[in-house]
């Protein structure tokens, strides 16, 4: 955890309802942004958002955006933004199609990102699957494991929320599972997961922001085989 910066008050743009519980439950003040076009308000107020914390906005529109954010950070002494591209587009994929949702999507993280900075917040960057391998081979690490030989075994999800350098799981989830294994991993088959998840945030210096992790769930260890934000 980053000792040099203390947050308490986070704003989320367009959050799923599993970031805002896993950011709740860690004791975080939550503000939220839902285009109710794309996201129902009444999942994140269910998530824990208090009503007077839950601000209506338009994600379509970047200038918009950004004064709703802005006036949202100065009025309550937001310490963090937070906005998981990934995840909003495949909210406004459904709506939007692809493309459109690609480049809304990338729009509103410009927005975010360019706003952060200017507001003194950190700007949490992901290195590439390369430059994790690289990480991973100089520094000799027994875990996470990148690359090698895979072999078969359950395919789990796990989507995590960073804030200054604390990695918290919103979620984790088997998405296939090996057809040759019946039961579903174990205890500590999960908290294996949990830990190689947080190793590999770890060892990339990732202090902020949320990030998707596929992990394969083998005989020999958890091996991840993709990162994105």
């Amino acid at each position: 955890m980053n000792a040099d910066r203390t947050t308490r008050r986070v704003l989320m743009v367009m959050p799923g309802p599993a970031l805002v519980r896993a950011a709740v439950a860690a004791g975080f003040e939550v503000w939220a942004m839902a285009d109710a076009v794309f996201l129902a308000p009444k999942l994140l107020q269910r998530a824990g958002v208090e009503p007077h914390r839950l601000l209506p906005g338009g994600l379509t529109d970047p200038v918009a955006l950004r004064a709703l954010l802005e006036h949202t950070a100065d009025a309550y002494g937001i310490d963090q933004l937070l906005y998981a591209e990934g995840e909003v587009r495949d909210m406004l994929c459904p709506v939007l199609g692809a493309e459109d949702a690609g480049r809304v999507a990338a729009r509103a993280h410009d927005v975010v990102r360019d706003l952060s900075r200017k507001l003194g917040g950190p700007v949490g960057v992901l290195p590439g699957a390369a430059a994790l391998r690289r990480l991973h081979e100089q520094g000799g690490y027994p875990g996470p494991h990148l690359g090698g030989q895979m072999t078969a075994g359950h395919r789990v999800r796990v989507r995590t929320l960073t804030i200054d350098g604390m990695h918290l799981v919103a979620d984790i989830a088997v998405r296939e599972a090996e057809t040759a294994r019946t039961t579903s991993p174990t205890e500590a088959e999960w908290a294996g997961i949990r830990a190689t998840v947080r190793a590999l945030l770890d060892l990339a210096g990732y202090e902020h922001g949320s990030v998707q992790t596929e992990v394969v769930l083998a005989p020999n260890g958890c091996h991840v085989v993709g990162v994105t934000s």
